[in-house]
Parts: C-alpha cells; sequence; structure tokens
C-alpha cells in the first residue's frame, strides 16, 4: 500500500470545489424559482383585486295588498314597488251629495184660503214652504212651523195648541220646490191639550199667519 500523499492532477479542482460550486447552483437555482413564483402569484392576485365581484340582488317582492282609504279620506301617493291600485270607497261621493238642512232664511211661505168665511162654514187653509236657495235641502217640519189664526192681537185658534193639528216630518226640496201643509179651522177658538171653545167669533176681519222660526211670516186675511 502506497502511503504517499497524493498530489493534485494539473488542471483538475479538488472534489470539495465542485461541491461548492454545485451547492451554489442549486441555491441560485432555487432564488429564481422562488423569484419567479413570487412575480406569478403577484400578478394573479392583481388580476383578482381588479375584476369585481358580481353579486346577484335580492329579488324584489311584489304585494297583492290593496290599500283602501277611508271615504273622507282622499288616496296618498305611496313610494312602492307594489303595482296595486288603491280604491276609495263610494261613501265618499254619497256624503257629498246629501242634502244639508234648510237655510230659514230661503223659505218662502205663502198662505191660501177663503177670502170669506159664512157663519156655518170653515175655512180649508194651506201653507206652502218654497225652496228659494240654488241646491236641494232638507226642510224640517216641526214645533218651529206654526200657523195661527189672529184677530188683531188677539190669538184665536193655533196649531201650536195640539200636536194632533201640527205638520212633521221632514221633505227634501230642489231649488224652486216648495212643501204644502193643508189645515181646516172650524171658526173655533183654541187651547193647550187640544181644547176647542165652541164660542161664536164677532164679524169681521181674521188672519192666517204662517211662521217657521228663522223666515219670514206669510198672512192671508179672511172676513167672518
Amino acid at each position: 500500500m502506497d502511503s504517499r500523499p497524493r498530489r493534485a492532477v494539473p488542471g483538475q479542482l479538488p472534489d470539495r470545489v465542485y461541491w461548492v460550486r454545485r451547492g451554489l447552483v442549486l441555491v441560485a437555482v432555487v432564488v429564481v424559482i422562488a423569484i419567479i413564483a413570487g412575480i406569478v402569484s403577484a400578478i394573479h392576485g392583481a388580476t383578482r383585486t381588479a375584476t369585481p365581484t358580481t353579486s346577484t340582488p335580492p329579488p324584489v317582492v311584489q304585494s297583492s295588498e290593496s290599500p283602501s282609504y277611508s271615504s273622507t279620506d282622499q288616496p296618498t301617493t305611496v313610494a312602492s314597488s307594489s303595482s296595486a291600485t288603491p280604491s276609495v270607497s263610494a261613501t265618499t261621493s254619497a256624503t257629498a251629495t246629501t242634502p244639508i238642512e234648510c237655510v230659514p232664511n230661503l223659505l218662502v211661505l205663502a198662505v191660501t184660503g177663503p177670502r170669506s168665511v159664512p157663519t156655518t162654514a170653515k175655512a180649508d187653509l194651506q201653507v206652502t214652504l218654497t225652496n228659494s236657495g240654488s241646491v236641494a235641502c232638507v226642510l224640517v217640519l216641526d214645533t218651529r212651523f206654526v200657523l195661527r189664526v189672529v184677530s188683531g192681537i188677539d190669538e184665536i185658534w193655533s196649531t201650536a195648541d195640539c200636536a194632533a193639528w201640527r205638520a212633521t216630518g221632514t221633505q227634501t226640496l230642489q231649488p224652486g220646490a216648495a212643501a204644502t201643509f193643508k189645515t181646516t179651522w172650524d171658526r173655533h177658538r183654541s187651547q193647550k191639550e187640544c181644547k176647542v171653545v165652541p164660542t161664536t167669533l164677532k164679524s169681521g176681519t181674521y188672519v192666517a199667519d204662517a211662521s217657521y222660526v228663522g223666515a219670514p211670516t206669510a198672512q192671508w186675511p179672511m172676513t167672518l
């Protein structure tokens, strides 16, 4: 066995130099791969950032309920995606056309009857109440309406003395229309609670006087 030290062959480097070189090359390859991977990752990330994500909008719910509005209320416009159409109660138009009570000073009263009433006869009297307004109204006949027979300041007979003699009820009057009340006076005096005094009236002038509270009165003279 030759124990002499080996000498390097001219032009040939030691083995460790080759191993070092191989290690450096390997490190360089790893570094290059890492750089390339980083570049690719950066480009891919930029592409994902630049592309917006499209989200699906929530579905629009269509309401099938139709709001209703009250008769005196007007429909209110509401900003909504609903296609429902509001309905208005027919009560509104009915209320708007309902006639109101007649204004007394727009009522024109008139009385007609005989001009002369013989001793044994009776007087048939008629009263008309005409609506002189421009719109229809409801005439209410109650204690506000009274028909009397007077002689000067002496009250002889009155519908106010008896409920059975009074005009009662309501009537709708169009413009220019009239309500009619008819009664008969038998030439006697009347008292409260429907009492009739069978006295003989003196000859002279008697007046049928019709009145409605708040309206001008009307009169009809008669001779007994």
